[in-house]
């Protein structure tokens, strides 16, 4: 270890250091407890500036982490969207009497495993970053310990979650054994020199690899456990979970598909992320028409959309990892905007949320209400929304890849999809109100959150050159 080491990760360990601090000082302090959320999102903006201004060294700790281009911007997507959480966590909270230091110590320790995940290049290091990172989550899927509905979601997803990292490991086991190296770069380069077709060990190593992240992407057909965990979970939760495991899950899976291409990666494992992407498209949308639970239409269409995002990978190159980069920006704030309204748009936690509660109140509370129906469009890809300018990406990649039967599919999907998020606006806007309104509260950070995340989605859909240049400079770092 040496200097430049520690100084590559100085934002995880401020993360890490004020979670102990918010879980100490809950213990021995609680009168601070309406304080923990500006302590939580002044260390957010901490790590934030730290990994703006410290320098990008490449490799460090022996090559098991790569501080790089990448790194930083999939870092700023992770503490963005992790900023906006603790924003929103806090007023809901308070209604909901769980504001505890843990819950604000767990989700900073999550976000550092997910950076951590991000920017490892050892596979030992990618399961250890995937486990604080899903831990911490666990314990927080189950917060409310009195609610049955977030006992089971916390159940669930613990018992899926640790099913999906023992594939993972026993993939990363198989795959040690085939080229007896655990870092990425590593076995490219053993692959590049020895002759693989066929071998085994490698095979069953990448299908348990892909079954590991397929059920952390919730990716067809690894998918069941999503509805249940979204709808059971706190709402705060629900939104940190939509975005920032996928995303750098997504990630290292672009990380691993880099160092294996062309040598490992044949026409047939091209052919099956294929086949993943268009089912977890078909199933998504299909399924979410039929749903009457925003949290859980939410969370069909969160499998839809990791089908479009995977098609970057599938056609992957420079285009096809700048699409995925940008995708999963603009999913960051489309899915933060509406859970934010989710949240507010809320009586009891036990209780379904469901789209008929909506009727009426675009008039009654606009500003939510336009941030919702403005996620809604940008969530099918309507102009000029940055989930437009994501789309358009991905599929743009797939058709310069040759494959542009991938992105008709894509579009045919997207067309379909329109259908269940205009339900949400027609309820919105064109439903009276009930007989007994329903008494939604509008917090002012709520307000903020959802904002803030509706300006994002207009300004980066209609000047989405710093997103894309950002998103061009992070993937050279893999492909150029």
């Amino acid at each position: 270890m040496n200097p430049s080491d520690l100084i590559a990760i100085l934002p995880e360990l401020v993360l890490v250091l004020a979670g102990g601090i918010l879980v100490l000082a809950d213990a021995f302090a609680p009168g601070l407890r309406p304080r923990f959320g500006v302590f939580a999102a002044l260390s957010t903006v901490a790590a934030l500036a730290l990994r703006w201004t410290t320098p990008l060294p490449g490799a460090v700790w022996s090559g098991a982490l790569s501080v790089d281009a990448l790194a930083r911007f999939v870092d700023t997507y992770v503490l963005a969207a992790l900023l906006l959480v603790v924003a929103m966590a806090d007023p809901y909270l308070a209604r909901t009497r769980a504001r505890f230091g843990e819950f604000y110590g767990l989700v900073l320790w999550s976000a550092t495993g997910a950076m951590t995940l991000a920017k490892a290049d050892h596979l030992l290091v990618v399961f250890v970053g995937l486990e604080l990172l899903s831990i911490s989550l666990y314990v927080l899927n189950a917060f409310h310990c009195d609610s049955a509905l977030s006992l089971e979601a916390g159940w669930k997803y613990l018992v899926v979650g640790a099913f999906a990292s023992a594939l993972l490991l026993f993939g990363i086991a198989l795959l040690y054994g085939a080229t007896g190296t655990f870092s990425l770069r590593a076995t490219a380069r053993v692959i590049g020199e020895r002759s693989f077709a066929g071998d085994p060990l490698l095979l069953g190593a990448l299908a348990l690899l892909l079954a590991g992240f397929g059920f952390k992407l919730a990716l067809v057909p690894f998918h069941a456990w999503a509805p249940d965990v979204y709808q059971g979970s706190p709402t705060p939760v629900t939104a940190f979970l939509s975005v920032v495991p996928k995303g750098v899950v997504l990630i290292a899976l672009a990380r691993a598909v880099a160092s294996l291409t062309p040598t490992a990666i044949s026409p047939r494992w091209v052919t099956l992320l294929a086949t993943v992407a268009v089912g977890s498209q078909v199933l998504g949308n299909l399924v979410a028409i039929a749903q009457r639970d925003l949290k859980r239409m939410l969370a069909y269409s969160g499998i839809a959309h990791m089908g479009y995002a995977l098609v970057g990978l599938v056609a992957f190159g420079f285009d096809g990892l700048t699409g995925v980069l940008v995708y999963l920006a603009a999913y960051t704030f489309m899915n933060i905007a509406a859970f934010a309204v989710v949240s507010a748009f809320s009586e009891n936690e036990d209780e379904p949320h469901l789209i008929n509660d909506l009727a009426g109140q675009g008039w009654q509370r606009p500003f939510l209400s336009f941030a919702l129906a403005l996620s809604m469009l940008s969530l099918a890809g309507i102009p000029p929304t940055v989930g437009f300018v994501a789309k358009f990406l991905v599929f743009r990649a797939a058709v310069n890849g040759g494959m542009a039967w991938l992105a008709v599919v894509g579009v045919i999907n997207s067309l379909v999809s329109v259908f269940f998020y205009v339900r949400v606006i027609y309820y919105l806007y064109m439903k009276p109100l009930p007989q007994r309104a329903p008494s939604y509260s509008e917090p002012l950070a709520v307000r903020l959150v959802a904002g803030a995340c509706a300006l994002a989605i207009v300004l980066l859909g209609m000047l989405p050159a710093w997103v894309l240049g950002a998103g061009e400079l992070a993937a050279r770092t893999l492909v150029r």
